[in-house]
C-alpha cells in the first residue's frame, strides 16, 4: 500500500471521528445549555442578591458549530445598576464543537478539545453607547476553550474606545486578558495588559496611563473568599494641567498574597504599594513603599466580616444618589461595620506589621509599626486596673523610626518650592530651620536620639511597661516624665 493511500485513509478516519464527535457535542450542547444557564443565573442572583432572568434564544445547531443568543435581564419590576426590566444584556455565542474546534485549528492549535466558544455583545438599546464609543465594534469579546478534562481557558479582548460627555472624555486603546480555570473551578490563573488610557476632565486636567499589566493566582476556600497572589504594575501615571506636567508616578505597583494556615483556621496576608519615583512640577521627591504583613487572623471571624462587608456594598449600591456621594453616610456605615466585628476579629490574637520606607538623593527613611491584638473575647476581671484593661486589648504595640536629617530637609525644601514657589536657596533655609527645630524639640524631651545626623526613635508598650529608646518604665512613670505627651487617652 502506498504511503499516500495511508495518509488519505488517516485523513478520512480523522474526518469521520471529527464530524461524528462534533455532531454529538452539538446535540449535547443543545440539550444541556438551558439547564447550565439556569444554574449559573441562580448562583449569580444569589451572590448579587438580585433576581436575574436568563434565556437562550435562536439556537441553531450545525455539524461543526452552534449559535445562540444569551439574553440576561432583571426580573420584571426590578432595576439592577440602572438596567430596567424591559432592557436586557445580550451576548452572541458561537460554539465550535470538538474534538478539533475550528477556531482552535485555524489559530494553529491542533490539540483536541471539547469545544471552543466565542462571545460578543449584541448592539441594542442598553449597549448602544459603548458600541458608539468603540466605533461600532463589540467593546468586549471572549474566546473560551473547554478541555475534555473540564478545564477552561479564556482570552478576553477589550476594543479601543473613546467616550465623551459635556465635561469629560476617556480614550482607551484596548486591553487583553487571559484566564485559566481548573476542572473543579476552584483555582484560577490570570494575566492581562492594558494599553494607553487618557482621561480629560474639567479645568484642563488630564491623566495619562501609558500602560499597565496585572497577573495573579486565586484559590477558592470553604469560607466564600479567595486566597492567592495578585500583582498590578503601572509603567507610569502622568497628571497634567493646561498642558503642563503636575505630577508623575513611575514604576507604581501593588502586590498582595493571602493564604490559609495548614489547619485552615488562620489567615495570613501580605501587601505592598511601591513607587520607583515621584516628581511634582518637575521636582524629584524620590520613591518608596508601604508594606503590610498580617498574621494569624481567625478565618471564621474574617469570613463573617466579609459577608457583612459584601452586604454593605449591596446596600450602598441600592442607596439614593445623594447618599452614594455623601462621605459621612458612607464612613458611618463602615465605622458601624468595623465596630460590630472588632471584638471577633481579635480572636486568635492577630499580629499586624507595617513598614513605610522612602528614599531620595540625600538618604533613606524607614518607619516600622507593629501591633498584636489581645483576644478581647476573654473575660476581664471587674477589679482590673487601667493597665490590665489596656493589656486586655493588646499584647504589644511598637514603633521604630530612622530618619536622616539631610533627607528630611531635602523633602521639605522641594515641598516648599512646589507649594510656595520659593527659590531653592530660600526653601532650603526654611526647611533646615523647621527640621532642626523639630529635632531639637524631640531631643529636649528625650523622645528621639541623634546619631550621625540621623534621627532615631524606638518605642514599645507591652504588659504594663513602656520602653523608649532603651529606657524601660511603667505607664505612670512615663506620664510623670512626659506629662501630656504620656497620656494614653
Amino acid at each position: 500500500m502506498k504511503k499516500s493511500t495511508v495518509a488519505v485513509g488517516v485523513i478520512i478516519a480523522l474526518g469521520v471521528v471529527w464530524t461524528g464527535s462534533a455532531w454529538y457535542t452539538g446535540k449535547q450542547l443543545e440539550k444541556n445549555v438551558e439547564a447550565v444557564v439556569n444554574k449559573v443565573t441562580a448562583d449569580t442572583s444569589k451572590k448579587l442578591d438580585a433576581e436575574i432572568h436568563s434565556t437562550v434564544k435562536d439556537f441553531h445547531r450545525g455539524w461543526f458549530s452552534s449559535h445562540f443568543i444569551l439574553d440576561i435581564a432583571p426580573v420584571k419590576g426590578i432595576t439592577i445598576d440602572g438596567i430596567k426590566s424591559n432592557q436586557s444584556l445580550q451576548l452572541n455565542v458561537d460554539v465550535d464543537h470538538g474534538p478539533f474546534p475550528l477556531a482552535r485549528v485555524s489559530s494553529g492549535n491542533i490539540l483536541p478539545a471539547m469545544a471552543s466558544a466565542k462571545l460578543s455583545l449584541v448592539n441594542n438599546e442598553l449597549t448602544r453607547a459603548v458600541f458608539d464609543g468603540a466605533k461600532g465594534r463589540s467593546p468586549v469579546e471572549a474566546i473560551i476553550n473547554f478541555a475534555w478534562g473540564g478545564a477552561i481557558s479564556s482570552d478576553i479582548t477589550f476594543a479601543p474606545a473613546e467616550y465623551k460627555d459635556q465635561n469629560n472624555s476617556l480614550t482607551f486603546e484596548g486591553a487583553s486578558y487571559h484566564v485559566d480555570a481548573n476542572a473543579s473551578m476552584n483555582a484560577f490563573d490570570y494575566e492581562g495588559k492594558s494599553k494607553k488610557i487618557t482621561f480629560s476632565g474639567k479645568n484642563n486636567i488630564e491623566v495619562v496611563v501609558p500602560g499597565m499589566t496585572f497577573s495573579g493566582h486565586q484559590n477558592k476556600t470553604p469560607f466564600d473568599f479567595m486566597t492567592g497572589d495578585q500583582r498590578l504594575d503601572f509603567e507610569s501615571i502622568n497628571i497634567n494641567a493646561a498642558g503642563k506636567p503636575v505630577a508623575r508616578f513611575d514604576g507604581l505597583s501593588f502586590g498582595a498574597n493571602v493564604d490559609l494556615s495548614a489547619d485552615n483556621k488562620k489567615l495570613n496576608a501580605k501587601g505592598e504599594y511601591a513607587v520607583a519615583s515621584l516628581s511634582v512640577q518637575g521636582q524629584d521627591f524620590g520613591g518608596g513603599k508601604i508594606a503590610m504583613d498580617l498574621a494569624s487572623l481567625d478565618v471564621v471571624a474574617f469570613a463573617d466580616f466579609m459577608k457583612d462587608y459584601r452586604q454593605l456594598g449591596k446596600e450602598l449600591v441600592a442607596s439614593t444618589p445623594a447618599q452614594q456621594i455623601d462621605p459621612n453616610y458612607i464612613s458611618s456605615k463602615l465605622k458601624a461595620l468595623i465596630v460590630s466585628h472588632a471584638s471577633k476579629l481579635k480572636k486568635g490574637e492577630p499580629e499586624v506589621k507595617w513598614l513605610i520606607n522612602w528614599k531620595n538623593e540625600k538618604g533613606e527613611a524607614a518607619l516600622n509599626l507593629d501591633y498584636q491584638a489581645a483576644d478581647t473575647n476573654k473575660r476581664l476581671d471587674d477589679s482590673a486596673n487601667e493597665t490590665a484593661a489596656l493589656d486586655s486589648q493588646l499584647k504589644y504595640v511598637a514603633a521604630k523610626l530612622v530618619l536622616p536629617v539631610d533627607m528630611a530637609i531635602e523633602v521639605g525644601k522641594k515641598g516648599l518650592m512646589v507649594a510656595e514657589h520659593k527659590s531653592e536657596e530660600s526653601a532650603k533655609a526654611k526647611a533646615t530651620q523647621g527640621v532642626n527645630g523639630l529635632v531639637g524639640l524631640g531631643s529636649m524631651f528625650k523622645l528621639i536620639t541623634l546619631e550621625n545626623n540621623t534621627v532615631k526613635m524606638d518605642v514599645r508598650y507591652s504588659q504594663g511597661y513602656i520602653t523608649l529608646n532603651g529606657k524601660k518604665m511603667t505607664v505612670d512613670e512615663f506620664r510623670q516624665q512626659y506629662g501630656r505627651l504620656g497620656s494614653l487617652h
